[in-house]
């Protein structure tokens, strides 16, 4: 039978369509649409009429799409969009309302669990942090740790770190500001307290949307494996910082993203730096894919 996740993040409204059969699962469809929900927030933190709207667009645009290629079974989730939002009973049912689906709330560890399961394949590597770029909240897992209680959901998204500045980039003296929240956060909330991770696994539609700038910068072929080094991320940050052609590369390869990929690039430079990670992965899978695993489990027994 086709099944299809629908994930309602902070940046995006995503959809998974996957044929499953027993524990085979075959992807279907693989759709996004961008919603900025930060974009759309009150300063009471509400999502506006306008903002409901396009969500409501986006969720029944998506649901079409599955309905096409023949899903019988659409799970709609929520992660940190549901979370930041003060009237998400408002939104959720509109949502109801427009399409039939009721929105399950992933808590942070909820959320940190799904891509854990999605990326186990990973912990073959040894050494590896997973960490869920996200949009409002980062979302940290131990691979060679399947404890849901040793995982971590922190606010500091690369959406949320955007509200640290006011204009369109930050400046040098806002990008150091940033760093000290991060390393603030982690330090002040002991994450992996002691341990180092030689590989940094990335997910996210924002992690996959900072590699294809940091492989434009760099000149990469298309591959099949999508990585890192650490120290050219660096390199790469400083141009972002300071360089005039930088709204360039952002336009040409990740226009939906601008706002969020210097506080993104940050973000990962950031964490590889405090964690020792020299080794940066982009995986395919996140959220969804990890709780459509779930969903097989279940079935399955």
């Amino acid at each position: 039978m086709k099944i299809g996740i629908m994930d309602f993040s902070s940046t995006a409204l995503s959809l998974l369509v996957a044929d499953v059969n027993g524990d085979m699962v075959e992807e279907v469809v693989d759709l996004r649409r961008s919603v900025s929900i930060l974009d759309y927030l009150t300063k009471k933190d509400k999502l506006s009429k306008r903002g409901i709207e396009k969500v409501v667009d986006s969720a029944l645009h998506l649901l079409d799409a599955a309905r096409k290629v023949g899903t019988e079974r659409v799970k709609m989730i929520s992660t940190a969009s549901m979370r930041l939002i003060t009237n998400y009973r408002e939104v959720a049912a509109a949502v109801e309302s427009a399409t039939g689906l009721r929105i399950e709330v992933l808590d942070g560890k909820a959320e940190a669990y799904a891509d854990y399961i999605a990326n186990l394949s990973y912990a073959t590597l040894g050494s590896v942090l997973l960490l869920d770029v996200g949009g409002a909240t980062a979302e940290l897992a131990d691979m060679e740790n399947g404890n849901m209680d040793d995982m971590y959901s922190l606010y500091m998204g690369p959406l949320a770190l955007s509200r640290r500045y006011k204009g369109m980039y930050p400046d040098e003296d806002e990008a150091d500001a940033i760093r000290k929240h991060i390393r603030k956060t982690l330090k002040e909330g002991k994450i992996y307290k002691d341990l180092d991770f030689h590989h940094l696994v990335l997910v996210g539609g924002t992690a996959e949307a900072l590699y294809r700038v940091y492989a434009d910068y760099y000149s990469l072929p298309a591959s099949s494996v999508r990585r890192m080094d650490r120290k050219k991320l660096g390199k790469l940050l400083k141009h972002l910082l300071h360089s005039e052609d930088r709204s360039m590369l952002f336009i040409r390869n990740a226009p939906e993203n601008v706002h969020v990929l210097i506080p993104a690039a940050i973000l990962v430079n950031t964490v590889a730096k405090h964690f020792g990670s020299s080794d940066l992965l982009i995986s395919d899978n996140g959220v969804k894919e990890g709780y459509l695993r779930l969903i097989v489990e279940e079935m399955n027994g």
